[in-house]
């Protein structure tokens, strides 16, 4: 099956009824034609600017996904000139073809408008062919915007068309909003401005507004003055008086871009869906009389969503969901409000990997780092939900460039997604998905409510993770060592501790390893700190690779490390392992390891913590290995191996070859391979595959690059190869590997 064609949609304000129109034919067109859709629908305008909103444009990262095809721009809805240009810079960017809606001519992407002149110059000439009005004002939108202009110039042409000479101030630019229309009515009232007969608005809120204002003014809509809208909404036809506006073609706008936008991508014509006109829609606002078919009525949806609302505003969503304290008992508790979203088919709360890492992070600067978001980010389907039921939890994991996982499958019908921003202030948590299934409708003003209770939440949660981490690393540091980190003397008597409280007979039978290093106070006195430090941390790091995972190992005194060991016979075993690693390191760790060690051994049957102490002490005094690196040192031909080790371990990326790096050496290809395992007990090969899976496991753990990327990282030309040898070493895929991790750093 080919991949289905994806649309993405910018546009703000999606719940105003005349922008539910227009969005109402772009997905009806889409789905006729067969297109995916993601409508990336902020929850602000950006009118007004602030950190919390600066935070929001970050959701138009998606505009570089690779699985969108083409971009719809209602750029008249972003209400300021910056973040407008912003977006004009990230679709120049995208390199993908720019749908603009209602706009001028612009030198980098196609426009789709509606005509406002014919039906601004039919309400016009109704006021004047009907009401004999003359003296007419007009109060159109922005100034140099492609539909305010338009909308003033039907009624110029309405004007002269009627020997009606315009005066200097009867065409007044606004906002479509409320302040032109508060201004011009205070203007008029007092008498700033001389009274017209008549006010032909650009919008329909603008004439709301107006009338409302004039009323409380003490001036009669419409005996004194007559006014009228454009868009013919609801809202209009519920205002008291209802207010005669025009209908305009919102559905047939959108309709036609997605036509328009569809052949640009493909070459090919799509058919269209029923055309859907407007037209003059009479009410009490120009005198005439009210149509029967535009009575104060309220539709089902809007008596849904009126009740939602009253349960919603006085519910106990927010202190329900705020009180978690982890993703899946918000997803969780989360699922019991999406009832609030009227007809919703498909629900996505999508988080990034980042902020589900700073709420179970046992880091406090982890948790308190600042959260990002960018195409490539890792991202989580923390709860999936249907119209009935829950359908996946946080297995569900993909990256932001593929938008959902729904647009990336094979299914049988296309589908529309509107993608709205989950943040706080300056921290970026994710995403919210909502669809209404086959049904082309837009959300309720109740959702963007919804949606600020769930990032208030959110980032309580992640507060919470600060506060827990902060406290849980101060008891931390008192039970570990500062320079190692591992347990201290008090870290490990207080493991033991839960470990014997576990013991059915209260009682454990442990092996006390005690490994001293000699000389450790004369590296300081000759060396300083610094080097001091950096041999107790190597030797540390290799002491933890030689436990098994149910031993304890720690630092008992500044000179002493031990290991609790509670199998048989394990001393010889760590010892051996020891020795092999620091003939294993190459020439800069050698550096930085002990010169000698000594180990020691004691066995003793524990019924109290208390006893530990002695166990160690007796361990520490029955020395039974004693090593030093002198004689190793002393060897040219284990130096040089130790140093083409070395390289090999930083470069695993180079094609390492026996023949070359044999005559590099002056030696024959057997007899290198011969003395490097007699040295380090594996051969060049097996050494240069543990060292690519040791770097591929270190980049699928902290990076969020792509196996195949991490693949040609590690030297691997066929990434198949790369899958099978890593899935031989480890017992798992790669992908596997990488979700394993993050589920343990999820649970600790």
């Amino acid at each position: 099956m080919s991949k289905r064609i994806l649309l993405g949609v910018i546009a703000a304000d999606c719940h105003i009824s005349f922008q539910a129109e227009l969005l109402r034919g772009i997905i009806s067109q889409s789905f006729r034609s067969n297109c995916d859709l993601a409508i990336f629908a902020p929850l602000h305008n950006f009118a007004l600017t602030s950190l919390h909103k600066d935070t929001e444009k970050q959701i138009f990262e998606l505009l570089f996904s690779d699985r969108t095809d083409g971009l719809i721009y209602d750029r008249n809805t972003i209400q300021n000139d910056d973040m407008r240009a912003y977006i004009d810079e990230l679709c120049r960017n995208s390199g993908k073809p720019v749908m603009l809606l209602d706009s001028s001519d612009h030198k980098n992407f196609e426009t789709t408008s509606v005509d406002d002149c014919d039906a601004f110059e039919t309400i016009t000439d109704h006021l004047i062919e009907v009401h004999g009005k003359r003296k007419i004002y007009c109060l159109t939108g922005p100034k140099k915007t492609y539909s305010a202009e338009q909308r003033l110039s039907g009624y110029l042409r309405s004007m002269k068309k009627h020997g009606i000479s315009v005066g200097r101030e009867w065409t007044i630019y606004g906002d479509f909003w409320h302040n032109a229309a508060n201004e011009l009515a205070r203007r008029i009232i007092s008498g700033e401005l001389e009274r017209p007969e008549a006010v032909v608005c650009g919008n329909d809120v603008s004439a709301i507004i107006l009338c409302n204002a004039l009323i409380e003014g003490g001036i009669k809509v419409p005996e004194d003055i007559a006014v009228t809208g454009y868009d013919d909404s609801p809202e209009a036809k519920q205002n008291s008086p209802s207010i005669t506006s025009y209908s305009r073609p919102n559905f047939q706008l959108g309709a036609e871009a997605v036509r328009r936008l569809y052949r640009i991508i493909t070459g090919k014509i799509c058919s269209k869906v029923r055309n859907e006109y407007g037209g003059l829609s009479f009410g009490q606002s120009c005198g005439c009389r009210q149509n029967t078919d535009i009575r104060k009525k309220e539709s089902r949806c809007d008596i849904i969503n009126k009740r939602y609302e009253n349960y919603f505003l006085y519910g106990d969503m927010l202190f329900d969901i705020s009180n978690t304290g982890n993703i899946s008992d918000f997803a969780d508790r989360l699922d019991n409000y999406t009832f609030f979203l009227h007809k919703m088919k498909n629900l996505r709360i999508c988080l990034t990997d980042s902020f589900i890492r700073s709420t179970s992070s046992t880091s406090a600067d982890n948790a308190a780092v600042n959260l990002g978001f960018g195409k490539d980010s890792p991202m989580h389907v923390v709860l999936a939900k249907s119209s009935v039921s829950r359908e996946y939890g946080m297995d569900d994991i993909f990256t932001a460039s593929d938008v959902l996982p729904d647009f990336t499958g094979g299914k049988k019908y296309p589908s529309a997604y509107y993608i709205s921003p989950l943040h706080y202030n300056d921290n970026f948590f994710g995403y919210s998905a909502l669809s209404f299934g086959k049904v082309p409708m837009t959300f309720s003003p109740i959702y963007y409510q919804w949606i600020n209770y769930v990032n208030v939440a959110l980032e309580q949660m992640r507060i919470r993770a600060i506060l827990n981490n902060t406290v849980l690393s101060a008891g931390k540091a008192l039970m570990h060592d500062d320079v190692t980190g591992m347990p201290n003397r008090n870290g490990i008597c207080s493991i033991f501790r839960e470990k014997l409280a576990q013991s059915a007979s209260h009682s454990l039978t442990v092996e006390c390893i005690a490994a001293e290093l000699h000389g450790l106070k004369k590296a300081y006195y000759q060396d300083g700190e610094e080097k001091s430090n950096r041999i107790t941390n190597n030797f540390a790091a290799i002491l933890k690779k030689c436990a098994a995972p149910d031993e304890i190992v720690g630092v008992w005194s500044p000179q002493m490390f031990c290991i609790i060991s509670f199998g048989n016979d394990r001393t010889e075993k760590v010892y051996k392992d020891i020795c092999s690693m620091i003939r294993r390191s190459d020439d800069e760790e050698r550096i930085s390891l002990p010169a000698d060690f000594s180990i020691g051994t004691y066995t003793q049957t524990i019924s109290s913590f208390e006893e530990l102490s002695g166990c160690v002490y007796q361990a520490s005094i029955n020395r039974v290995y004693t090593y030093t690196t002198s004689e190793s040192n002393s060897n040219p031909q284990f130096d040089k191996l130790c140093q083409l080790r070395g390289k090999m371990r930083k470069h695993p990326e180079e094609q390492w070859n026996i023949s070359t790096i044999a005559d590099s050496l002056y030696l024959s290809k057997s007899y290198l391979q011969k003395i490097y395992k007699t040295y380090f007990n594996k051969s060049i090969i097996e050494e240069l595959i543990e060292f690519r899976l040791e770097r591929a496991k270190e980049l699928l753990t902290e990076t969020n690059m792509t196996i195949t990327d991490i693949s040609h990282e590690c030297g691997y030309s066929s990434y198949n190869y790369f899958v099978r040898q890593f899935r031989h070493s480890e017992g798992v895929s790669p992908t596997e590997y990488r979700n394993a991790k993050e589920s343990e750093k999820n649970e600790g």
